[in-house]
């Protein structure tokens, strides 16, 4: 029983020292792939597509915030309204 014990413990000693073996020592060189680099293709990406879609999209957020005064404005004067009319019923009131 002992000697199947040493013998499991030898056997995978063997292996992991040929693993090590195998794997340690690497003399090549490493292959050169080829990869340099490189610019990558500017399709349609040029700057002055860039410049058109920053434009179109600055006109669209003008659009946007000007949309955004305006309901803000209206809404300003509704409240100014409604609270003028509370106070004027109040005064009415007293």
């Amino acid at each position: 029983m002992e000697w199947k014990k040493y013998l499991q413990v030898g056997a995978a000693g063997f292996l992991s020292l040929g693993v090590l073996a195998a794997c340690g020592d690497d003399t090549e060189e490493p292959m050169d792939t080829g990869d340099t680099e490189e610019e990558a293709p500017m399709d349609e990406n040029t700057d002055d597509n860039m410049e058109e879609d920053m434009e179109e999209g600055m006109d669209e957020t003008e659009e946007n915030v000007e949309e955004g005064m305006d309901e803000t404005e209206e809404n300003v004067d509704e409240g100014m309204d409604e609270m003028e009319d509370e106070m004027n019923e109040e005064d009415s009131e007293s």
